[in-house]
């Protein structure tokens, strides 16, 4: 869809041609380094002031982590965001939403609290944690995923409303695709309940945020979500029909590899604490409510 030829195919492509055709393929390519440059600066730059701290106890590396903050959301948003034009809306170049970026950063939000509960409830069983993390911390966690899940679902409803209300054919497309064709009217329905409804009925009680192997299993449902929804929004634009692939486990089997190596590997080498923060005392004898 970054062709020139595609870019220029259809009235409703003339305001987007200038991005899509932007240097063809070879312009997209270097759209993505940009992006992943971005996010890997931003990624070390954190865990270096994060570690060094661990060894000189000073004070300066959280106020830098700190005045750094505001503008690492806001550029890692905007990346997100064109990140989320250039790889998934381009595939149905016709369509278009306002909150797509959103969409996908809450979707993100998700991912990356469920993973956090489940990887330090595995460092936590086997003792690497000691007393740092506790059902405080993972009650405190517990809800900011059930906030997020809320936020997802808000942002979904909205899109979906909004374009259903304005009865655009362009704008319908999207979920036409996704609500008539074979099989994916499944997937859909699956979403609803499985992404939402039965996670926030199930994550709004105190107890299940509280108790371990509850929490556990809430936040492995909503990574397996995260993949389905994830599928749901790529794949309808190479497959008309719901007709999953082994490729498909083998890639995500592929990247979660590479990442889950690099995170062990850096596990082994660093604390697993931030033993150098001089917050870490008020953070231990952390209360939820």
């Amino acid at each position: 869809h970054h062709s020139p030829q595609h870019a220029l195919h259809g009235d409703l492509l003339d305001h987007k041609h200038g991005w899509l055709k932007m240097g063809g393929a070879f312009g997209w390519v270097v759209r993505a380094l940009i992006y992943f440059a971005f996010w890997i600066f931003l990624a070390l730059f954190y865990f270096r002031e994060s570690t060094q701290q661990d060894d000189d106890k000073d004070m300066a590396h959280t106020r830098r982590l700190q005045s750094a903050a505001p503008l690492a959301m806001i550029f890692f948003g905007l990346t997100l965001t064109f990140a989320a034009f250039d790889w998934v809306m381009s595939l149905e170049p016709t369509w278009y939403s306002t909150i797509y970026g959103v969409y996908v950063f809450a979707g993100a939000a998700i991912a990356i609290h469920a993973l956090i509960i489940v990887v330090t409830l595995g460092l936590k069983s086997r003792g690497l944690l000691g007393d740092a993390v506790n059902a405080e911390h993972y009650h405190s966690l517990g809800k900011m995923l059930f906030g997020f899940i809320v936020f997802h679902a808000y942002v979904g409803f909205s899109q979906m409303m909004l374009q259903w209300y304005a009865n655009i054919p362009e704008e319908i497309v999207y979920y036409h695709a996704r609500w008539h064709a074979a099989g994916w009217k499944g997937v859909s329905y699956f979403l609803i309940f499985g992404h939402f409804a039965l996670p926030f009925l199930f994550l709004i009680s105190r107890v299940v945020k509280r108790r371990l192997p509850l929490i556990a299993f809430g936040s492995m449902w909503m990574l397996i979500m995260h993949v389905v929804d994830v599928y749901w929004f790529v794949m309808p634009n190479a497959a008309a029909t719901f007709s999953p692939h082994w490729l498909d486990i083998a890639c995500l089997l592929l990247v979660g590899g590479v990442y889950g190596g690099v995170v062990l590997f850096m596990m082994r080498r660093f604390n697993l604490v931030a033993v150098g923060d001089p917050r870490l005392s008020r953070a231990l004898s952390h209360q939820d409510f």
